[in-house]
């Protein structure tokens, strides 16, 4: 049987964890895993460029939202936006 403890993980927090080891063929499925899912992670990374005209006062506006939540305004947009989609998305599909 393994002993686990509590340990603070940086980034993470406090996590359980144990003292097992894996056989070198656990270990080389998990470094398999690992691999795959690092690819996985990059194949989603692709992006495209996307513009659209705005009126000026709906630019300030965002502006102005982003700056009280501490955030550049595009990244405010992008976050506005993919939250809208995922409630339709919800609703409609």
């Amino acid at each position: 049987m393994t002993k686990k403890r509590l340990e603070n993980i940086p980034g993470i927090g406090l996590a359980e964890v144990s003292d097992y080891t894996p056989t070198p063929e656990e270990e080389k499925l998990i470094l398999q895993f690992e691999e795959q899912a690092e690819k996985d992670i990059e194949s989603k990374k692709q992006t495209a460029n996307v513009n659209f005209r705005w009126s000026e006062f709906e630019i300030k506006r965002a502006k102005k939202i982003a700056e009280k939540l501490g955030m550049p305004y595009q990244t405010y947009l992008k976050s506005t936006l993919k939250q809208a989609m995922d409630r339709d998305e919800k609703q409609f599909m």
